[in-house]
């Protein structure tokens, strides 16, 4: 059991391990839990970017990289409480994606080893990058705790707001979970209420499908990967915040608080080696969406305000 501070293609790295799991963190690439290696059972958890290029060309396709607001922003613009917000626009078709948390450094403040549990928390102030003024012009401050158990791994999301005005805050994560190139041998299962209908480019528009008879099976035992092809926006409901993937002798549970009121899920193309599974706590685009908060989770951090996420990944065998 141990805490190693390192390097990792040569920029700085902290893996944490137990006789169990070894994980890998990557503080100054937007505090990216890159690996999650099963001691147990021989096999790489998560996606693990091959090159250091690799991860800076595509920082949100490797581990679990931290977005906050996640996914697109029309445009990259919106308004709130009558101020206008605008974001860095870093799509070829003119939008903004996925936050402004993945390729920034943050830095470690604490670490501990205690009773088993390896633990670290990192933490990433707005106003340390002046740059981002003129997008998002609040005093926020966020520190995320890893914590490796023999379960697995678990994340807690602190988030205070310092300045003077409400922040509009939406937080998600983009995790990546191997399949190992045998979708047929991996069951889905997803409670979910509804299915947010997508435009052509991939924002919601206001309107909630219900779910088909393959999400209706999801949601009940689940679906065989073998064929999936997956790029969607559900929204919870009052189902719990849970996904469970699993094969015959191994299940990866993969849960949230309930704060996050939609799932992404993305198996880029046909299910093969990889399916990302994505808790938000608001949709897509929520605050260009005319909708009530209750529906697109839209939400903001009050002068002063504290909140508390956390994000649960628990590994089981037989």
């Amino acid at each position: 059991m141990s805490i190693v501070t390192g390097t990792w293609q040569g920029v700085p790295a902290v893996t944490l391990e137990n006789d169990f799991f070894a994980a890998t963190l990557l503080p100054t690439i937007g505090s990216n839990m890159i690996r999650m290696w099963d001691k147990v059972a021989e096999r790489e958890i998560l996606r693990v970017p091959d090159t250091l290029a690799s991860i800076q060309e595509q920082p949100g396709h490797y581990g679990i990289p931290m977005m906050m607001p996640p996914n697109r922003i029309r445009h990259g613009a919106f308004e709130f409480e009558g101020r206008p917000y605008q974001l860095a626009i870093n799509t070829p078709v003119g939008h903004h994606i996925h936050g402004i948390l993945r390729t920034r450094p943050w830095i470690v403040v604490h670490t501990s080893d205690i009773d088993g549990k390896q633990t670290i928390t990192t933490q990433f102030r707005t106003t340390d990058f002046p740059e981002l003024a003129d997008q998002y012009p609040h005093d926020l401050t966020m520190n995320v705790t890893y914590t490796l158990s023999e379960h697995g791994l678990y994340q807690e999301i602190e988030s205070t707001n310092h300045s003077e005005l409400s922040a509009p805050f939406g937080f998600g994560v983009h995790t990546w979970f191997r399949i190992d190139g045998e979708p047929g041998k991996w069951t889905f299962q997803l409670p979910v209420e509804s299915i947010w209908e997508l435009d052509a480019d991939a924002m919601p528009t206001g309107n909630l499908l219900p779910l088909t008879a393959l999400f209706s099976a999801m949601c009940d035992k689940g679906i065989n990967l073998e064929g999936s092809t997956l790029d969607t926006v559900f929204q919870i409901g009052a189902n719990p915040v849970d996904s469970v993937l699993s094969k015959s002798d191994y299940t990866i549970r993969y849960s949230a608080s309930e704060d996050f009121k939609q799932w992404v899920i993305y198996t880029k193309g046909a299910a093969q080696d990889t399916i990302c599974i994505e808790p938000y706590t608001w949709v897509t685009n929520a605050p260009n969406l005319p909708l009530d908060p209750s529906v697109t989770g839209m939400s903001a951090l009050a002068p002063g305000e504290t909140r508390k996420l956390w994000i649960d990944l628990q590994i089981s065998r037989s």
